[in-house]
Formats: structure tokens, sequence, C-alpha cells
């Protein structure tokens, strides 16, 4: 038993000595996403006041300025930038040879090398080193006694997935535009490279449409039942006061989209049609069916029956409505992707429509489906011709008229 057990040990003896090495006497490395490959080396690298980032262009220069930022505002230094000269500790170096968003990191208690192909590679090396280093440098106010070293190391890294997305939601509760950039900024630090912006539903509309002023006047307000859950939540009665809500201007939506994109990341819009349209129905009721006799408003929860009043598909107001909206929303947003909802429809009010049954009959469909996806292809063909590519809800696959090259 003894010698089985000295066995082990002189085993093991040089992992122990590996795992004392000063790099690692701090807690384990970790990078989210965990890159293709780490090799851990011996020491450490400091940041200081006398940090030289040393960039070869003014493309880099702003990833460098932005994660210089961090050390201004969490430990009260600045460490300088030097563009278009190879001197300093923390280089970048364009390497054509890897892919686009890939990058090599080697760090030296001496120095931090970065190689990548382009802008995207050498930001997501940026945050990896964020992700090394002390909680603290997350802090918006100056943190003392902190010793902002990263564990020296050898990182290969590329991406798996080319469209990494998180939907954000701020129609059911309004989420303030300084909170959207904190968003942001933890979704770079994670590599997420996709924003997807879901700017309207029933609870609420969103964002400013100089056309349209009720819309954000009325649709981006509703009724107080917070004291209830949202599903159990009574729809609104006329005259009711509506506190709750909030939207972003247009100048915060260009803000929020600058801002993004400085960090890697696209931001995608989403008009959500023919269905969870209250918000917008509640500003322009006469875009509604004209069977609709129910009070329409802002809904605070699901909305039960309510939830079926949906945009009229045989109203060709709607289609000009619609049309205007979106072309606002392509002067705020550059992403080649503009999403339009599709989802959950309910065509109770279709099915009585005199509107929408003589469209039916003009346009020989065979059902309510085929006028959701004549309705669908219509907006799909209107902003293909504007140059984007549209995405949508699964909802869309269950009519014979999916707009082509949806996704």
């Amino acid at each position: 038993m003894k010698k089985y057990i000295l066995i082990i040990l002189i085993l093991l003896s040089p992992l122990t000595a590996f795992l004392q090495a000063d790099n690692l006497t701090s807690p384990l490395i970790s990078i989210v996403p965990r890159p293709t490959q780490i090799v851990p080396g011996r020491g450490n690298f400091t940041f200081s006041a006398q940090t030289v980032f040393a960039v070869e262009s003014q493309e880099q220069a702003v990833i460098a300025r932005n994660f210089i930022d961090l050390f201004t505002r969490a430990a009260g230094i600045t460490p300088a930038l030097n563009v278009g000269r190879e001197e300093g500790q923390v280089r970048f170096v364009t390497d054509s040879s890897l892919k686009s968003e890939a990058y090599l990191l080697e760090i030296t208690p001496e120095q931090i090398l970065i190689k990548a192909s382009d802008t995207k590679g050498f930001f997501y090396a940026l945050q990896s080193i964020r992700q090394l280093l002390p909680a603290a440098i997350e802090s918006e106010q100056p943190v003392r006694n902190v010793d902002w070293r990263v564990p020296a190391m050898t990182v290969q890294d590329e991406p798996r997935f080319g469209f990494r997305g998180l939907l954000l939601d701020p129609v059911r509760c309004f989420i303030p535009k300084k909170n959207v950039l904190r968003i942001i900024d933890c979704m770079a630090m994670l590599k997420i490279n996709k924003l997807h912006f879901h700017l309207t539903d029933d609870n609420g509309w969103r964002i400013e449409i100089k056309k349209y002023p009720r819309l954000t006047e009325i649709g981006a307000w509703r009724v107080d039942r917070t004291d209830v859950p949202f599903h159990s939540r009574r729809n609104p009665e006329r005259g009711e006061p509506t506190p709750i809500g909030g939207f972003y201007t247009q100048e915060d939506i260009r803000e929020i989209v600058a801002y993004a994109a400085d960090r890697q990341i696209e931001v995608i819009p989403e008009i959500d049609v023919p269905a969870h349209s209250n918000s917008a129905l509640a500003a322009y009721p006469q875009l509604a069916c004209p069977v609709v006799k129910d009070f329409v408003g802002v809904l605070p929860g699901l909305g039960g029956r309510n939830s079926e009043i949906i945009y009229c598909a045989g109203n060709d107001s709607v289609f000009t409505f619609l049309q205007d909206v979106f072309d606002e929303i392509l002067e705020l947003f550059p992403s080649r992707y503009i999403h339009v909802g599709g989802d959950e429809a309910r065509k109770t009010n279709w099915e009585k429509c005199p509107l929408c049954q003589k469209r039916m009959k003009k346009q020989r469909l065979a059902n309510e489906e085929d006028l959701q996806g004549y309705f669908m292809k219509r907006i799909s063909d209107y902003l293909r011709k504007k140059g984007r590519e549209v995405i949508g809800w699964d909802e869309l696959t269950n009519s014979s008229f999916l707009p082509e090259e949806s996704i």
C-alpha cells in the first residue's frame, strides 16, 4: 500500500508545483465563453498609470480607449495610448491568417500581445482580459488598494457561432436607457454580438415615431396593475390614469445603436405585426377591424379577449401606417435585419371582418392563415426593397405565403 501511495505522490508532484505557480494562487482562470485553448504561464502582468497601449490605427484606438476607460473609472488611472507606434506594454498586431472575430492573446509579466485580423478580434481579446482582471474593474467609482493584474497565459479563441444573440424586452417592463447601455456592456464582455430589441407589443410602444406622435403619447403608457401578477391583471377601462411606462426618443435610439456598435454589437429592432399591437391600436383604433367594439387600451397583462384585437388585414391604411413606421425605423437602425414578429395572431376578428373577408376573396386566399401570410409578405417585400432582411417568429411557417428569404 505504501508503495502505491508513493507512486501517486510522485505522479502528483508536478501538478502540485504547477498549481503553486504565481498566477494560479488566485482564483482559477475563468473566461466566458470558454476559449478554444488556454495555456497558463508564470507570473502576472500588472496594469498601472505607466502602462502604454500601442495600436496600429484609429479604428483600433476606439476599442482601446473603451477598455482604458474602465481603468479611468474604476482605478483612477489612465494608461497612455500610442497610435501608429509599436512602443507599449499592450500591443495590437494585425494577423491576417486569423479568422474574423478570432484572436491570439499572449500575456507575460512584461507585456501583453494581441493578434487579430479585424477590430472584432481585438475587441474580444480585451474582453477576455477584462474578465481576468479583479471584479472591481466594473466599479463606477475609483477603488483603492487593488492590484490590477492578470495571470500570464496564452489564449487562442474564435467563436463557434456567428450569431450570438440576446433578446431584450423593455415592453412588459420599461428599461431606462442607462440600464440598456449597461446591459450592452455586459453583452460585450460575454462576446454576444446581436441585440434583439423588442420595442412594441400589447403592453407598450417604446420608440418615438415622429409621424405618429400618439404612439408614444398614448401607446407608451398603461394603467397601474402592479399589485397583481402579470397573467391575472384585468384590462384597462376608458378614462383610467396611465402612469406606467416610458419610451425611447429617436436620439436615445441613436445613442444606443452607436454605443452597441462601438462594442461590436448589432441592434436588431422588432416591430411586432399583425398581433401584439394593442399599444398601437390604443393610439390609432381605426387601424383595428371595424367589428371591434370594445375599448382598445394598452394592456397591463395578457389581455384575455383583448389580445384578439390585431391590425386589420383588409384595411390599406394599416399598410400605409406600417410602411411609414418602418421608414423611420430603417433610418435609426443600420442593421441588415428587421424583426417583424408574426406570432400569436388570433384570427377571431378577421373571420368576422368584412374588409378582411373582401381581401381574402380578392387575393383568392384559402383561409385566415393565408391572409396572415399575405400580410407578412406585403410588409416583408417592402422591407426587402429597402435592402433589409426579414426575421420573424416560427408562426410565419403556418402559411403557404411564407415571405421569401425570411429567417
